[in-house]
């Protein structure tokens, strides 16, 4: 019973959470080829994407919160006097919340699963971990990974031998949890949102949504179009950060979608050949994309090849207008519909009127453009003349606006998920 060794106070020694964090670390460090395989199995990835994501990014942050574990869950002392409590001192007491629930996803299973599950440890949690079993090579993994290095009693893994991933996840809310993580699609985001509603559970929710790019005429239009290609296409398309669409200056979006065309066949010259290029999930993700592609209505610049039996789907550029189907739902996979847009004021307009996404991207040459684009927008993060950047670095906190999330997490942030830190404590002095 998690609630009862958190109440043990088994947690809450940091040398006990350091010896959790450091077999976690030697989880990923001992089965790095496993976890490549698992993922290649799952999502037909490559070495390299494989490696960084799931194996160097979790490690990175798991080495981060070793590192800072002592003066991040310290105690913070208040130096301001206030003449309502003089003489006194204050301070700001760090505690866990108690029991987390971790559910993640299938695109980065080990990443997006590992990072939260450490940040929760790190806070002196107890933690019940449910892998995603979309991606199920990774989940079976995942699971005897995580039995077999860390200690039962501090995490638990459901998941990977039960069918249905939202009827698991409901059947767990149902459950009394003191604080939970999501990771996963909006729709399934808004029953987690509602289940612990219910309980007055505080959560936190990423999710996604459809990324736009706006691309200027000032823009370098070569640099836009390879930075655009590389983020969209990475993962196969299947990443909740990917650029979504590209709204383009009318002006130079012949001269950007002739560079799309370019870079993709310099980046993947031969993405049907196994180990090239990444695989949709599966069958069903497949069937969806070739739904949309079928009535996007626009022109295909390059790719568009889809082999339902590999699960692969070519990596796709379309012209397009604002009322094609690709420009409806997120897409989660390769193809970037481009629209020609005017100017500026259109693309803010745009954006202003659909739902507030992760990311946004912006490439242009005018500071002046930046400072408009980020005072008229609402984003989970924007890199300005690049892709993904944001998402990146270890001390920003990363997390979505509105339906594309609730909370941040990374670094420090991940620890403060799963902490409370609103603990004031009044010390009078009579002396």
């Amino acid at each position: 019973d998690l609630h009862a060794t958190f109440k043990s106070g088994v947690t809450l020694p940091l040398a006990k959470r350091e010896r959790e964090l450091r077999a976690l670390r030697c989880l990923l460090e001992d089965n790095k080829d496993a976890i490549c395989d698992a993922l290649y199995t799952d999502l037909g990835r490559t070495r390299a994407e494989a490696e960084f994501y799931d194996f160097f990014l979790p490690r990175s942050n798991i080495k981060q919160l070793i590192g800072n574990l002592r003066r991040w869950t310290a105690t913070q002392g208040v130096r301001e006097t206030s003449l309502f409590t003089f003489p006194s001192s204050q301070c700001v007491i760090k505690e866990p919340y108690g029991v987390a629930l971790v559910i993640g996803t299938w695109n980065y299973p080990f990443m997006l699963s590992l990072i939260p599950l450490a940040g929760a440890i790190a806070a002196g949690n107890c933690v019940l971990l449910k892998p995603c079993n979309v991606a199920r090579a990774s989940a079976k993994l995942q699971a005897s990974l995580v039995r077999k290095y860390l200690d039962p009693k501090v995490v638990t893994v459901v998941g990977p031998e039960m069918e249905g991933d939202r009827e698991t996840i409901a059947e767990l809310l149902d459950q009394k949890f003191d604080v939970a993580f999501f990771t996963g699609s909006p729709a399934v985001g808004r029953i987690v949102a509602a289940k612990c509603g219910a309980r007055l559970t505080p959560c936190t929710l990423e999710l996604g949504g459809k990324n736009p790019v706006i691309v200027t005429a000032d823009a370098d239009v070569q640099l836009a179009a390879k930075y655009v290609v590389w983020g969209r296409f990475m993962n196969s398309g299947q990443q909740c950060i990917s650029p979504d669409y590209v709204l383009c200056s009318a002006a130079v979006v012949d001269e950007f979608l002739a560079e799309c065309a370019a870079a993709v066949a310099s980046m993947y010259p031969h993405p049907s050949e196994p180990g090239a290029f990444g695989r949709m999930v599966n069958d069903k993700q497949v069937a969806r994309l070739e739904s949309v592609m079928a009535a996007h209505g626009g022109e295909v610049i390059c790719g568009g090849k889809i082999d339902k039996v590999s699960r692969f789907v070519e990596p796709t550029v379309v012209k397009v207008s604002l009322g094609s189907s690709l420009m409806q739902e997120e897409i989660f996979g390769p193809i970037l519909p481009v629209c020609s847009i005017p100017d500026l004021n259109t693309a803010i307009d745009i954006i202003q009127h659909r739902a507030k996404p992760l990311a946004l991207y912006l490439f242009s040459s005018r500071w002046q453009t930046h400072r408009k684009v980020l005072k008229h927008t609402s984003a989970g993060g924007v890199t300005i003349n690049g892709t993904l950047y944001h998402a990146a670095h270890p001390s920003l906190p990363f997390g979505g606006v509105g339906e594309s999330g609730w909370g941040a997490y990374h670094g420090q942030h991940t620890i403060e998920c799963f902490q409370v830190r609103d603990l004031l404590a009044i010390t009078i002095s009579f002396s």
